[in-house]
């Protein structure tokens, strides 16, 4: 957890605000943050103009009013960040995907805080926090409205690979924070397409498959040091890695998802995997995506992309 030392929170001014303070400040205790901004972005600073005629005089400028409303929000509501952490209101003026990608690079910072809608009640909002998840330079975290920050039971899907390796030891380091967690471990594999042409059944290659993704589990383990914090772990065949993710989500009643992040060639989605794109768009519990940081080789690029601007 001391990774995340640089926490971003965007902040809607309404009140998912509460949840998204809490669980970011729950990173920031565990992790002894050294600063944290809470920011927000605006279309623009341009006053209404019956404002300014009715009240010259007593209308602050909308980004000063702004941050007296963030600060108004963490005093009143009396968060607690570590002692020493440094609080920063940012204020942006212009759309929010690209705005709070760059404030979270120009920062460096290693998480970005995130608040969304259910799934089925999205708002444009919502969907922006999508797509920052997507395209940020570091770990974001995607929290839903009015969920309590405690984190008992997570689910961390690994495909072996360095990334997920990475993400289970997010994981691993959130649960020693929160006493009592456990975490199940969940590796979904499927039936090759041509698995026919060998002139096995598809049961039969599925028995295949499985016996090597537990052999890989066993090479993979010795890469893990759980900390004494309990695990198990889960193969599931299916060809559908999101939904099964989803569905196993539900039934442990995961409180928190830990999902590493892959490249793809597409580069608009380079920066955020399948997998994790999918889980990211209709999951209703807290996400967080795991992000090497630094990892970013082809970010205006990816950017660009994202807006259909190349």
């Amino acid at each position: 957890m001391r990774r995340y030392q640089t926490i971003v929170i965007a902040m809607a001014l309404d009140e998912r605000d509460l949840t998204t303070l809490r669980h970011a400040a729950y990173f920031a205790q565990a992790a002894g943050s050294q600063t944290v901004y809470m920011a927000h972005v605006t279309p623009t600073f341009d006053l209404p103009p019956e404002a300014a005629v009715q009240s010259p005089d007593v209308v602050l400028p909308i980004d000063e009013d702004i941050e007296h409303r963030l600060r108004q929000i963490y005093t009143e509501q009396q968060i607690e960040f570590p002692p020493g952490t440094r609080i920063e209101c940012a204020v942006r003026q212009g759309s929010m995907v690209p705005e709070i990608v760059r404030l979270a690079a120009q920062k460096s910072a290693d998480l970005v805080c995130l608040s969304r809608r259910p799934h089925e009640d999205h708002d444009p909002l919502s969907d922006s926090a999508v797509k920052v998840l997507r395209i940020a330079p570091c770990s974001s975290f995607l929290i839903p409205a009015s969920v309590v920050p405690r984190y008992d039971r997570i689910l961390v899907p690994v495909d072996f690979s360095e990334h997920s390796r990475e993400a289970l030891d997010v994981a691993v380091a959130v649960a020693t924070s929160n006493p009592g967690a456990i975490i199940t471990v969940l590796h979904v594999y499927e039936v090759p397409i041509g698995y026919y042409k060998t002139g096995r059944t598809y049961e039969e290659f599925a028995d295949i498959m499985k016996n090597l993704a537990e052999r890989q589990w066993d090479e993979f383990l010795l890469m893990v040091n759980f900390r004494n914090v309990p695990w198990n772990i889960r193969f599931e065949l299916s060809d559908k890695v999101p939904k099964v993710i989803l569905a196993v989500a539900d039934e442990i009643d995961a409180q928190l998802i830990v999902m590493a992040s892959h490249g793809r060639t597409r580069p608009a989605a380079m920066l955020l995997g399948h997998v994790a794109d999918s889980v990211a768009w209709k999951a209703n519990r807290p996400l967080l995506c795991v992000k090497k940081k630094g990892e970013v080789v082809n970010f205006l690029h990816a950017l660009l992309q994202l807006f259909d601007l190349e």
